[in-house]
């Protein structure tokens, strides 16, 4: 994989920064776990499988299907192996299609993209409501025929995921979309979505630092629980309907293995900023008076 600058080489004289600049960030889930346990043993964090061979092969998929913008790519990560294994093989796909193309080989972390890990009360409550839906389906598959007679964890990772993608979607929507649950009471998820605001802004504001006429992509490998927070907060407006966007009903549920979004920051040649927000091939507009109000409260 080359390393080469991801700006032009030449500065025009005059407006060398900042003027007719995209900058496209992938937010995207990591690929499929070995593992499909969601916490670690202790319950005291997320799990720290790494993906599985399967989810290499995803992603790399998902790889060549993109096409790269001019300047090439640049990734970012969590602490966790998984989102780093995630952009490699992104990466061996989006290089296979885009031959030639720069990419960035040094992946920085971003604590913003790691999963929250909220209060010891709100884990438990995540943790026992997954189980217990966990739990049900496996013996509901086990019953059906579907699944065979085998513990969770000696299942298939594709069974594995089936299950606990299932088992932990009403439990992550119950968190974010019923703000009197006890797990929003326990860990607000606006705490979340002020933090992940954050991060969204300054990659916003890049394009005033690159170079005049730069078109990158910044490929943002981060979890579940991460970023939907952010998404439900009212700071999208759909525009097809002029929806703001406040539970995760709204835009289809959470993100999925390998899921993403994305947002797109352009500048014109006067240096007038545009932000557009695409989930699930539905536009978005972003409200920055919303979005100023997420990161006061981060603040």
């Amino acid at each position: 994989m080359e390393t080469r600058e991801s700006v032009p080489d030449q500065e025009t004289k005059e407006n060398k920064r900042g003027r007719n600049v995209t900058v496209h960030n992938y937010w995207i889930r990591h690929s499929q776990k070995a593992s499909g346990e969601v916490f670690n043993k202790e319950a005291t964090g997320i799990s720290l499988s790494n993906i599985s061979t399967g989810g290499a092969v995803r992603a790399e998929e998902r790889g060549r299907t993109i096409e790269a913008s001019k300047h090439g790519a640049k990734g970012y990560k969590s602490t966790s192996e998984r989102t780093q294994e995630t952009f490699d093989a992104l990466m061996r796909g989006y290089e296979e299609s885009n031959p030639g193309v720069p990419i960035r080989e040094k992946v920085h972390i971003r604590q913003e993209l790691v999963a929250p890990s909220g209060t010891p009360e709100f884990l438990q409550e995540y943790n026992e409501k997954w189980s217990a839906n966990k739990a049900r389906l496996l013996a509901e598959g086990i019953a059906a025929g579907k699944y065979p007679n085998l513990e969770f964890g000696k299942l298939s990772p594709d069974q594995q995921e089936e299950i606990a993608e299932t088992a932990e979607e009403p439990v992550i929507r119950e968190w974010i979309d019923n703000q009197d649950s006890s797990m929003a009471k326990n860990f607000p998820p606006r705490i979340q979505a002020s933090k992940f605001a954050g991060l969204l802004d300054r990659h916003s504001r890049m394009t005033r630092k690159l170079n005049s006429g730069s078109e990158v992509d910044l490929f943002h490998n981060t979890h579940k629980t991460a970023t939907e927070p952010f998404l439900a907060s009212g700071a999208l407006i759909r525009q097809s309907d002029a929806k703001r966007i406040g539970k995760l009903e709204d835009i289809g549920g959470s993100l999925r293995i390998l899921d993403q979004w994305e947002s797109t920051t352009q500048t014109d040649d006067k240096g007038n900023e545009t932000t557009t927000v695409e989930i699930r091939g539905e536009k978005f507009d972003l409200d920055n008076e919303r979005l100023q109000e997420l990161l006061k409260s981060d603040v």
